[in-house]
């Protein structure tokens, strides 16, 4: 089975060219001569062609990758691909250099379409990600450049592919990215996943169960602190502003809806917002300043907020401290049926994971763990199965 990329050329091209259709004569048939009246909320019209630009620039960047790279061809070794198997295959690409270092992503994503006509929003949630980076010594030859070995495991309690609603699907990507000298290399396949027979695997039959002594090594950039327990056993400090890439994007997020919260204020306290629809801007400041609020809540919590966790043969505790002020809660071990991985937020495709705590009655608790790395995750989760035992 051959699957082609999936580029999105010819669809960044319509969206550019649209855009600056209709933005380029508003500009200046409408908000320049505004601006030149004095009228400053004009200046919010010029986001658009700047917008516009910023598409061009997209559509250019695509073109010039496609011209270097081609059309990125991805041939799977199995027919079918089914949860709790492998997906194993070679993605050939044109001129890819064999010093590239390509990173691979393989996805589960719920995709979600909302709304209806002008108002319809797509989003996408990554239920689960894997992920791995090939090492130039490991790319084989292929007929026009390197070529890239795929080979992904597929947990056996997964979604397969699912269109039946094109406006809830689940389905599997694929993605291939490498930095290069020029255009750097980036594709995506979207994988057909079908539902695995009745029955356990076999690879899952002749595998043993993975127990605590085959914890994955803590990575090397890990920053989370392993110490003795105040009280025995061990403690986790899991620092504040230890995903600084996702503090960073929630900052500026928070900042962009302050400041057109601050200016629908200004707005309505200034009178240039009157009519019969008087009532709509304070609709809309309440809305905005609502989600500020929500969204510096994130902030905070993102740069400053701390957790420990305390691992000893009684229980668990999970302390979370931001500013002075902390809250605690305990899981005695009799309650404590086993510790897993779950995707919490979401920047991009990027996932971040936490731990989610399984009790014996068959609820859950989640700890907000926010890691980057699914290794280090996986090596925390172990650690604390290890202390607890």
């Amino acid at each position: 089975m051959t699957i082609r990329s999936q580029s999105g050329l010819r669809v960044a091209w319509v969206i550019a060219i649209l855009w600056n259709l209709i933005s380029t004569p508003a500009t200046f048939l409408g908000a320049v001569p505004a601006i030149q009246k004095g009228n400053t909320v004009a200046w919010v019209a010029l986001t658009f062609p700047f917008a516009g630009a910023w598409l061009l620039i997209w559509a250019v960047h695509l073109t010039l990758r496609w011209r270097r790279f081609g059309t990125s061809q991805f041939d799977v070794s199995d027919h079918t691909v089914t949860p709790g198997g492998w997906l194993r295959g070679t993605i050939s690409a044109r001129n890819l250099p064999e010093v590239a270092a390509p990173r691979l992503t393989f996805s589960c994503i719920n995709r979600v379409v909302s709304g209806s006509g002008n108002n319809r929003s797509v989003r996408e949630k990554i239920l689960w990600q894997e992920d791995q980076t090939i090492q130039r010594e490991g790319l084989l030859a292929g007929p026009e450049g390197a070529a890239i070995p795929v080979a992904f495991r597929l947990p056996a309690d997964v979604s397969p592919t699912r269109s039946v609603d094109p406006d809830n699907r689940i389905l599997w990507r694929l993605g291939a990215r490498a930095s290069i000298p020029g255009v750097d290399y980036s594709e995506q396949f979207e994988i057909p996943v079908a539902a695995a027979p009745a029955g356990p695997a076999p690879s899952e039959r002749s595998e043993p169960q993975s127990s605590v002594d085959d914890a994955p090594a803590r990575p090397v950039e890990s920053r989370i602190r392993v110490e003795p327990g105040p009280e025995g056993g061990t403690r986790f400090v899991l620092p504040a502003a230890r995903n600084l890439r996702a503090a960073l994007l929630a900052t500026l997020f928070g900042s962009v809806f302050c400041g057109m919260t601050g200016l629908l204020a200004v707005l309505i306290h200034s009178g240039a917002v009157d009519g019969p629809f008087v009532f709509v801007p304070w609709i809309l400041l309440t809305a905005f300043a609502a989600f500020s609020l929500l969204i510096m809540a994130i902030v905070i919590q993102a740069w400053l907020q701390t957790t420990i966790l305390d691992a000893t043969p009684g229980g668990l505790v999970v302390t979370g401290r931001v500013l002075g002020l902390s809250r605690s809660r305990s899981i005695p071990c009799r309650d404590l049926r086993d510790i897993t991985l779950s995707v919490g937020m979401q920047a991009g495709e990027t996932p971040y994971y936490d731990l989610v705590i399984a009790r014996a009655d068959g609820s859950a608790s989640r700890v907000t763990a926010a890691l980057r790395n699914k290794r280090e995750a996986e090596w925390l989760a172990a650690e604390i199965r290890r202390a607890l035992a």
